[in-house]
């Protein structure tokens, strides 16, 4: 076993990949050292998603989900020509002030999950040889990018 440091972002990659990846061509002895691979990812992708959305909450403005719905039907309406504007609970200048609150709300918790996706993490698992992974490569068809995305990280 080999432990490794690791940064969120690309145990999230991995994850992603590995997490639907199909094992046929491999040995039931690749397939689970993959399967426990994946099982070592699979925490520090769950607490990435709790993370994310814990700071999707926790920063929201308050009446954020009322403002967010009433912004909706602002712009269904004022994109529909035969909708009835005399009903719209806000108007062109509410919108817009939404607007910027919700880039500002945006931003505060991209930079949130942006330090959540860059903190390092460390993980111990055992690596697959080059024949396993190509026989994994030959069981999925993935990109090029996926493959390289969990080749740097497994084998």
């Amino acid at each position: 076993m080999e432990k490794q440091t690791i940064k969120t972002e690309k145990v999230l990659s991995a994850y992603r990949v590995l997490s639907t990846a199909k094992y046929s061509k491999m040995s039931d002895e690749d397939k689970i050292k993959v399967w426990k691979i994946a099982r070592t990812l699979k925490p520090v992708a769950d607490k990435f998603e709790d993370d994310s959305k814990d700071a999707s909450e926790k920063f929201k403005p308050e009446g954020f989900d009322e403002n967010l719905r009433k912004a909706q039907e602002y712009e269904r309406v004022t994109k529909d020509k035969d909708a009835d504007a005399s009903k719209l609970e806000m108007g062109a200048a509410e919108y817009g002030g939404f607007i910027k609150e919700l880039q500002k709300y945006n931003k505060i918790v991209g930079d949130a999950i942006k330090e959540f996706a860059d903190k390092e993490v460390e993980l111990e698992f055992e690596k697959l040889t080059e024949d396993a992974f190509g026989k994994l490569m030959a069981s999925n068809e993935w990109t090029m990018e996926q493959a390289m995305e969990i080749g740097m990280l497994i084998v």
